[in-house]
This record gives structure tokens, C-alpha cells and sequence, in this order.
């Protein structure tokens, strides 16, 4: 599935791009992907972020807001026909079936459903048994961070989505405070090749055993001591059961 952003301005359109790209800026400054000259709209006004099969639009913190479908927002995850509004012009998310007859979904495009519909329990229902090699297929290694400092020191926080945010907002799933901390200061993800972190917003970046980790996102391994703010957390990997 294929997704592509229709640029409007007056009902007129004036460009269409797809989203080809892990990360999509929009802004008014050179450099952005969809650049928009108008005033209205700031240097780095929002990004679309591609997660699997998901494209989740975040704000920039702009002056004059990111809304879609009329409400003003910090993070969306897109569904076909949004109305992205930004300034005075309008961004239409279109979702496009591929031409082609797809192949088999790799694990990483479709995680979500490789860990909540399990074959295991297609095939109970059809009265066959599963082997071995579907069972382990759908069986991966769970991520928890053990939280030593912060808001929620001395919490255990297993990392079951495909995407986890840390940061100061109440929908981050691990929170966190201290000075220039994004609301959505880093995500985790969940891949089958395992796990991975990545810097979003705001001034203060994350970093691994001391290292500031960047938009680029570096695979955790065991034992590894993340920062956040005011906040460690030292990841472990918990095998299946």
C-alpha cells in the first residue's frame, strides 16, 4: 500500500508527492521535502514519520499549529482522506493500492499483525496443528526497560507496541521530565530484527551508555542504559515464554 500527500491551496492543486521517504518534512525553509512558501508556515512546521504500514504526521512545534480535519494536533497517525491543514494550504493523505499483485508481507511492514493475528489461532479454528516453524515465527523476543531514575523510578515497563514513546506527554509510555525535554522526546520500536531507538523532539536528545543517539535509530541491545532527561532506564531483552 502506497500514500502520497495532494498540496491545495484555494481548492487549486499545485503538487502532489509521495511518501517515499521514512521521514517527510513539510516547512517553509529549503530543505524540506514539501516546501511551502508562505508565512504562515514555519521554518519546520511537521514531519510525517513512516513506522511499518503506518505514517504517524507529528508537529514541530510551529507557531501557527498542524491541524487535521479542523483539530489541532501533536501527533496523528494518518488514515486515507485526512486533511492536513498547515498555514493557509491543505494537505490531502491518499492511500493507493499497489498495481501489482503484492509478494508475502516482510515481517518488518506488517509487525502488528505478525504479533496480534497469529496463525497459531487461524489454524486452531480450521482444526489444524501448527508447526513448529509458525510457532516461533510469531514468538518474539519482548523488550522492558527497568526505569532507576525519574517520575516513574522503579517501574518495569514492557515495550509490547510496535511504537513506544518516551517523553514529558501523558500518552508517552514511559514519562519522563527535566529542563528542554520534548513531549515526544524519543520512540521505540519494535521490529523483528529487534529493537530500536530514535531522538523526536525537542532540545534534549537521548543517548545510549553516553552516546546522543540522533533521527537516525540505533538498535538496542542487552544491558544497554538509555537517558532520557532526568530520567535511565536500562533495557533487557525478555525471551518468549
Amino acid at each position: 500500500m502506497g500514500a502520497r500527500l495532494i498540496l491545495k491551496f484555494r481548492d487549486a492543486v499545485i503538487g502532489e508527492y509521495p511518501l517515499e521517504h521514512e521521514e517527510t518534512t513539510i516547512g517553509r525553509k529549503p530543505g524540506n521535502i514539501i516546501q511551502i512558501d508562505n508565512l504562515a508556515v514555519s521554518g519546520r512546521h511537521a514531519r510525517i514519520i513512516r513506522v511499518g504500514s503506518k505514517a504517524i504526521l507529528e508537529d514541530l512545534n510551529s507557531t501557527n499549529g498542524t491541524y487535521v480535519n479542523g483539530e489541532r494536533i501533536t501527533k496523528h497517525v494518518l488514515k486515507h482522506g485526512d486533511k492536513i491543514t498547515v498555514g493557509k494550504h491543505t494537505l490531502i493523505y491518499v492511500e493507493t493500492p499497489d498495481e501489482k499483485p503484492a509478494p508475502p508481507p516482510k515481517e518488518e511492514d506488517d509487525l502488528e499483525k505478525t504479533v496480534v493475528l497469529t496463525p497459531e489461532k487461524a489454524q486452531a479454528a480450521a482444526g489444524v496443528r501448527p508447526s513448529a516453524t509458525s510457532q516461533t515465527k510469531t514468538k518474539l523476543p519482548l523488550g522492558v526497560v527497568n526505569v532507576l531514575s525519574g517520575p516513574m523510578s522503579g517501574r518495569s515497563v514492557e515495550l509490547t507496541a510496535a511504537l513506544s514513546m518516551i517523553g514529558k506527554g501523558n500518552d508517552c509510555k514511559v514519562r519522563v521530565g527535566g529542563f528542554m525535554v520534548g513531549k515526544h522526546a524519543a520512540a521505540i520500536s519494535r521490529r523483528p530484527s529487534g529493537y530500536f531507538i530514535a531522538y523526536v523532539e525537542g532540545f534534549s536528545k537521548p543517548k545510549v551508555n553516553g552516546e546522543t543517539v540522533d533521527e537516525q535509530p540505533r538498535q538496542l541491545k542487552d544491558g544497554d542504559v538509555i537517558e532520557v532527561g532526568d530520567t535511565k532506564m536500562e533495557f533487557f531483552i525478555k525471551e518468549p515464554a
